[in-house]
């Protein structure tokens, strides 16, 4: 029994990537960037805000790469440090500020309690 002649190559570019066997561009490592996942998570204590877009960001650095996008790979790495380092600079400039309000407050109080004795 036979099913007659296989059919021919499916459409589209089914080609082999560029860069050879490996699927790497040319200059391209053979390993994704470092995605700063941890460091981004680890902001959420200093600036939340500005940490959710570091998190996004860090996450899908390696589904960029496993998807052969190298270069959207290397951006998102790139913006997930950049929304890491704000959020932490942000983060310890509000704490510091606060604690010298906080300081500058106790004391205001303090120097301001009348001394009278009766």
């Amino acid at each position: 029994m036979s099913y007659g002649t296989p059919p021919g190559p499916p459409p589209g570019n089914y080609n082999p990537p560029p860069g050879g066997s490996g699927g790497y561009p040319p200059g391209a490592r053979a390993d994704p960037p470092n995605d700063f996942l941890v460091p981004a998570i680890l902001s959420m204590f200093c600036c939340w805000p500005l940490a959710i877009p570091a998190i996004l960001s860090a996450a899908k650095v390696n589904a960029q790469w496993n998807l052969g996008d190298y270069t959207g790979a290397q951006e998102r790495a790139a913006r997930a440090k950049k929304f890491t380092i704000i959020a932490v600079v942000v983060g310890v400039v509000v704490y510091v500020l606060s604690t010298v309000g906080y300081f500058g407050i106790i004391a205001a109080v303090v120097s301001n309690t009348p001394t009278t004795t009766y």
